[in-house]
Formats: C-alpha cells, sequence, structure tokens
C-alpha cells in the first residue's frame, strides 16, 4: 500500500530549513540520510546496515523531561516516542523525508486483499531482548490488541482506532482487519505513539508497573539504567536482526535548561542539545557544532478549562482571544525560532492544503481588545472579579507565553496565578481537568488528520470508547463533557458534527475531499474556543562535530541507526 498523501502537493522535503553553518549544514527532531536506492550510500549488505559490533562510543542527548513509563503503548512524552525507537521496533520506519515507508519487522509492506484487509509478513531473524525469545505474529497482534482494548486506556488508542482487530493468521503472518479504510495506516504503522510491538510473554508476565520500569522490545539498543530526572542509558543490541550498531549505547540526559545543556555540547559531554535563539550565533560560529533548524510541524498555546473554572461559556473563551497579542507571545515563547499558526496546524499544513488561512484569521484570530473582552466576561456572567490558575511545565517557551497571558489578566484586574508543575503532575491534572489554562503542545504531523482526528473528536465515540475514568486527556473531550453537562443542545450538535467530520477524513483516501472536511471541522472548533492557538514552534539542534554519518531532521525514526544512517563517535 502506497502512502496516499504522497501524490499530493505536499513535498515533505521543503519542511527542513537548514541554517547556513559553520561545518555543516529539538524534541521533534529526526534525520536526513543517505538514499538507501545509492549504492554508494550503503554497504554491500541486503539490510543496507554495517554489520560491525560497537566501538563508536555512547551518543548522548539532552531532554528536558523526565520519563514515566518505558512502555511505548502508555507512553505520552514526545521525546520518548523517539527514545522509544531505539527500544522497540514498529511494522515499518519512516524516511528521513517523510516521504516513503520502509518494511522493517514487516518483511515487506502491507498486501491489501481488499480496503479493510490487509495481510503483513513478518520477519522471521528478530529476537527480544534477553533471551526473551523470537518475535512472532502473536506479539504483532498482541501489541495492537492491547493498545485498541479500551480497558487498558492507552493513550495510543485513537491513533490505530481504524484498525478493528490484528489477527495473528500464521506464525509470521499478521492480517488487520480494518473498521475502515484508512490513508493512514502505514504512518500509524511505523510510529511508537501507535503501534509499536512488545514482547507478549514479558509484558504479561511482569504487569503493566513491572513492564513498564523494565521493557522488553527488539530493537537496536536495550535498556541498561534508568536514573529519574537524571539520565536514561542504553546499550547496543548485539544481536539486532540489521547487524549490531557502530555505537555502543545510548543515553539521554534529562536537563531542562537548554542553556545548560548546550554547555555541556561546547564542552563535548554531550553529542546533542537544543540550542536557543539567544545561542544560535554562537553555535554557528563554532567549529566544533553543526546546527540544524527545524520545523517542529506542531501547534502551540493554552487551553482552556471547558469542563468546570471561569471558562465553561464559549464567550469567556473567546474573551481570552481578544485578550492578548499573539504576536506578543510568540516572541516571548519563541522569539525568531517559531511562526503564527492558523487552524490549530502549522503553516506548512496549512499551506501544502490551501486551508483559508485569510478567513480564519479575520474571523477567529481577533486583534487584541481589552475592552471587548471585559464586555465578553461580563456577557458570559462572570465578569472580571475571578482567579485564573495557569499551570506549566518547565521550559523557557512555557514560562514566555505564560507570563504575557499573566500580565494582560492583570491588565484588566483578573488575579492569574502561574504554578510549575512537574510533567507527571502536568498530565494528572489535564487528565482531571484540574486547572483553569495551561501551556499546551501538540505535536502531530504533516496531515490535519495529525491535529484533528486525535484531538478535536470525542473519545468515548470509538466502538468501546475510552474508560470513564479518562475525562479528555488530549482531545477537548472537557468540551463535550462540560457541553453534555450543561444541556447546551446546540453546541452539542455542532461537536457531533464535529465529531463525524474528522473520522470522515481519515476513512477517506481523496486529498480534496478531506480538504473539505477539515474546513468544515476547523470552523467548528475555532468558534467554540476551546484552545488559545498561537505559534508553531521551529527547534536548532546542535550535533557535536564528533559525531559522524549523522543529520537530524523532523521525520527520522530510530535516528542513529536505520536504513539510511548509521551514526558513530569519534574518539
Amino acid at each position: 500500500m502506497q502512502d496516499n498523501h504522497n501524490g499530493s502537493d505536499l513535498n515533505r522535503r521543503r519542511f527542513v530549513k537548514s541554517a547556513a553553518v559553520v561545518g555543516g549544514a529539538g524534541l521533534f527532531a529526526g534525520c536526513i540520510g543517505a538514499d538507501p536506492d545509492d549504492e554508494e550510500a550503503t554497504d554491500d549488505s541486503d539490510d543496507g546496515t554495517d554489520d560491525t559490533t560497537g566501538g563508536g562510543g555512547v551518543f548522548t542527548i539532552a531532554t528536558s523531561d523526565e520519563v514515566e513509563t518505558f512502555d511505548p503503548r502508555q507512553n505520552q512524552l514526545a521525546w520518548y516516542s523517539s527514545a522509544a525507537h531505539y527500544m522497540f521496533d514498529s511494522l515499518l520506519l519512516q524516511s528521513p523525508d517523510g516521504s516513503e515507508f520502509e518494511p522493517h519487522l514487516a518483511a515487506d509492506h502491507p498486501e491489501e486483499i481488499d480496503e479493510t484487509t490487509y495481510v503483513v509478513d513478518i520477519r522471521d531473524d528478530v529476537y527480544f531482548h534477553d533471551d526473551w525469545g523470537q518475535l512472532t505474529a502473536e506479539d504483532v497482534a498482541y501489541s495492537i490488541n492491547w493498545v485498541l482494548d479500551p480497558d487498558n486506556d492507552s493513550p495510543n488508542q485513537s491513533n490505530v482506532a481504524f484498525i478493528d482487530e490484528a489477527e495473528a493468521s500464521d506464525d509470521f503472518e499478521v492480517t488487520l482487519h480494518l473498521d475502515f479504510p484508512s490513508g493512514l495506516m502505514e504512518r500509524a504503522l511505523s510510529h511508537m505513539n501507535a503501534a509499536p510491538v512488545v514482547c507478549k510473554e514479558a509484558a504479561e508476565e511482569m504487569g503493566d508497573q513491572e513492564f513498564g520500569e523494565n521493557p522488553v522490545g527488539s530493537g537496536p539498543f536495550k535498556l541498561e539504567n534508568h536514573d529519574p530526572s537524571a539520565s536514561v542509558e542504553m546499550v547496543a543490541n548485539e544481536d539486532y536482526f540489521l547487524g549490531a550498531p557502530a555505537l555502543d549505547g545510548m543515553e539521554y540526559r534529562i536537563i531542562p535548561e537548554t542553556e545548560v545543556g548546550y554547555v555541556e555540547l561546547v564542552q563535548g559531554s554531550l553529542h546533542q542539545s537544543g540550542v536557543t535563539e539567544e545561542l544560535l550565533e554562537d553555535a554557528e560560529g563554532n567549529d566544533d557544532i553543526s546546527t540544524y533548524q527545524l520545523s517542529n510541524l506542531d501547534f502551540q498555546g493554552f487551553i482552556l478549562n471547558c469542563l468546570e473554572g471561569p471558562f465553561t461559556d464559549v464567550r469567556a473563551r473567546e474573551a481570552v482571544h481578544y485578550l492578548v497579542d499573539y504576536d506578543e507571545v510568540l516572541d516571548a515563547a519563541a522569539g525568531q525560532l517559531g511562526g503564527r499558526n492558523w487552524g490549530h496546524m502549522p503553516q506548512e499544513t496549512v499551506d501544502a492544503w490551501d486551508f483559508p488561512q485569510e478567513e480564519w484569521e479575520d474571523q477567529y484570530y481577533p486583534e487584541q481588545d481589552h475592552d471587548r473582552a471585559i464586555e465578553l466576561f461580563e456577557e458570559a456572567g462572570v465578569g472580571t472579579d475571578f482567579e485564573v490558575d495557569l499551570i506549566m511545565t518547565a521550559g523557557e517557551a512555557n514560562e514566555g507565553r505564560s507570563l504575557v497571558l499573566q500580565n494582560e489578566f492583570e491588565e484588566i484586574g483578573v488575579e492569574c496565578a502561574i504554578s510549575e508543575v512537574s510533567t507527571g503532575d502536568w498530565l494528572e491534572a489535564l487528565n482531571n481537568a484540574d486547572y483553569d489554562i495551561t501551556t499546551y503542545g501538540w505535536g502531530g504531523n504533516d496531515d490535519p488528520d495529525g491535529y484533528y482526528y486525535h484531538m478535536f473528536r470525542d473519545l468515548r465515540n470509538d466502538d468501546g470508547g475510552m474508560s470513564d475514568d479518562v475525562v479528555g486527556h488530549s482531545s477537548i473531550g472537557y468540551l463535550y463533557e462540560g457541553t453534555r453537562d450543561r444541556g447546551e443542545e446546540d453546541i452539542l450538535e455542532d461537536l457531533e458534527r464535529l465529531d463525524e467530520l474528522v473520522r470522515q477524513g481519515q476513512a477517506t483516501v481523496a486529498q480534496e475531499d478531506r480538504r473539505e472536511y477539515y474546513i468544515e471541522a476547523a470552523d467548528i472548533v475555532l468558534g467554540l474556543y476551546p484552545l488559545l492557538g498561537i505559534y508553531s514552534a521551529e527547534s536548532v539542534t546542535g550535533v557535536h562535530s564528533s559525531v559522524n554519518d549523522y543529520e537530524p531532521s523532523e521525520f527520522g525514526e530510530q535516528e542513529t541507526f536505520n536504513y539510511w544512517q548509521e551514526a558513530s563517535i569519534d574518539d
């Protein structure tokens, strides 16, 4: 099956914005490596990788957040979705430029039997870490079905909701029975936040909690040590089915402050770190650092609690949009490393799909007007005699945008308290609607489905749905829930139409038809103001000169060791 979006006007290569740097040319970084069809770029082996064993050093990367669980089926963090690709494998791998999907655990591309039935042959030479045995079709089917099972409350369930069941139809053959055709099937089968393959025997024997602490995958690296709030260390899997990596290991160092990570990058104790706008000139002038400026393909802003608190009325939420100067928030959060977004999608997606940006801007992104904001708060019945609880996780971008919003509230006499919380506490607050406003960022992809299907629909409308313990998480389930509780029938009708539109969007292959669904869906969402969408970020990541054969990009998976490039480190 071909990626149904490759035939569109969307050219994924244009997303890469390489900085002019000395010596060469986030947490959404990937890789641009050699063309696997370029004979000079690969060795003579069938799989395109080098069969040499370690000796290439430990690749050390800075990341800002601690890990909550190593179980990729339960992961909610962007950086670990990337890191998990080193410990676990997927059926397919997305190429560094995003244009194709390479069979990985799958021996070939899924074979279409009919529009809702696909057969995937599984490689018979893959083994799990630490003598947990051979990976078979039973492990693949178990992994997908576990995510689909609503009793497991996997945050990845919506990413594979188009699948009804995965069947182990032979020892090394999986049959995928779909609920509906999906133009995004191969994308889902390549991602850790959709269909990672875990060891069934280990997962069932350990149970969820222990497996989340001691994961068993089949990837090129395996977990060696985890020091909470400090580091995640992996060692090379010498029995990997593509051959042992050149690197001896991978280490993610948890460093919340980008400036601290950059200092260690300059000193050579890190091999990759983010680079702030203020440090970019210094990095570009440093012969030991190559910098890469990449689109994050995300949107950033704030979520307004639609379930309870001062923003349950749509007019109060609209008032917040009049409260701010969008460009000021962007500047405080990202400076030159970001751009305004429209329709809760990155600019690249809006451009590629020819969405009506100017119409959305005129109708839903008002000029700052404090008088109008006060008027709307009055109409909503809250006035300005209320307090706002704004929570955020650590980070310069979160702090910058939060301080701007806090100041605007205080300009009209509303007290706004900012609380910095841990990632774990933030996720708990998000799941339980325990905030008034929170900073938020969503990294989807280059398709509107990455934003609308996974965020703007009612999770409980899936077959089986999520459990009653899940209020909304990253969807605007809070809005659905509150609308039902308050008996707002007109809004509920709009939300039901929205839910229908985004489902039709994923089940439709033709891009022009999908485009119309998403335009109507965006108009509904934007008019309900559940999010204050501000900008899409760009990241600059720095790579030390001691690293060989490695370039990051937006799309790369299993970055330091894949079909396109294999990193090593000079002594």
